[in-house]
């Protein structure tokens, strides 16, 4: 399996993931998101509901974006996972992409869930790390 197949699978496979921005002062937020996934190799799509919504307001200002996801382990260098840096290519609000998001979380959990949706993002990975970094690939044990 390949390093990106690895990682398309883990990714995709946890449904709870960081999603770490600043705004254009440099100010970080991390926020708790569901909706990452890798869609095509290099590319990660997600949806945005929230009204009050910082880390939209924060790519607006700032397209540089880390992702995490992990498993926990009984000490910090037992966890597992990967941080992924990207870069935000799209913002749509409107559209075809942005209509086929809503249609998909339609039929998975209906219409007052599709009428939340604020904008569907795009990102670009530029970069793949493990959580625990000591030189290794991101699915390769620390030690």
């Amino acid at each position: 399996m390949s390093t990106y197949e690895l990682l398309s699978q883990f990714f995709n496979n946890h449904h709870d993931k960081l999603l770490c921005t600043a705004n254009s002062k440099g100010e970080p937020n991390v926020a708790l998101m569901g909706t990452p996934r890798l869609v095509a190799e290099g590319m990660i799509e997600f949806e945005i509901s929230d009204p009050v919504s910082v880390s939209l307001q924060n790519i607006r200002e700032n397209k540089a974006v880390v992702f995490m996801a992990y498993l926990p382990g009984a000490r910090a260098r037992d966890y597992h996972g990967a941080r992924i840096s990207a870069t935000v290519t799209e913002i749509d609000t409107a559209g075809e992409k942005f209509e086929k998001s809503k249609t998909r979380i339609r039929e998975k959990h209906g219409e007052e869930k599709a009428r939340e949706l604020l904008a569907t993002v795009t990102c670009q990975i530029v970069k793949v790390r493990p959580v625990v970094d000591r030189g290794q690939q991101w699915h390769e044990p620390v030690y």
